[in-house]
């Protein structure tokens, strides 16, 4: 199982601002900075948006998996925000998102895309996880979170 704590870094770990999805995934994607695994990060963010264009990554129980593999990207790259008052993702139970989970990847490793995909999901279905990820002071202590688990 793939673990999000070895993928996510305390800087790509947000309490989001944005009230929308797009600018939830522009955030997200902003905070992958200056990461060399990622290449270009207008087309990470062109590549997630055209994705929830064919069909909503919101998965449902206030939880949302945008992700692309694109060429630019040379190593998986995975980003975490957390929404208090939740984002209107579309989501197939049609509630509001409130846990975004950017995952982005280079196209040449799909098993790997496939087994990132299914793990998070996984997680994030947990009951417990999610409560305690609700309650989190701050961005710090959702971090915390994540290396705990």
């Amino acid at each position: 199982m793939i673990h999000l704590s070895d993928h996510v870094s305390r800087d790509r770990v947000l309490d989001l601002r944005s009230r929308t999805r797009d600018a939830a995934l522009l955030e997200l994607v902003e905070s992958f900075g200056d990461t060399p695994e990622v290449g270009d990060k207008e087309k990470v963010l062109q590549a997630l948006l055209e994705r929830e264009e064919i069909v909503s990554t919101g998965i449902g129980l206030g939880v949302a998996v945008p992700h692309a593999k694109i060429p630019e990207v040379t190593e998986f790259v995975v980003a975490y925000g957390r929404s208090a008052q939740g984002i209107d993702w579309d989501a197939i139970d049609e509630r509001p998102v409130h846990h975004v989970i950017v995952i982005a990847g280079p196209p040449d490793r799909q098993h790997r895309y496939l087994q990132f995909l299914a793990s998070v999901t996984l997680q994030m279905k947990r009951e417990e996880l999610r409560h305690k990820l609700n309650v989190a002071e701050d961005a710090t202590a959702l971090f915390e979170i994540f290396r705990s688990e």
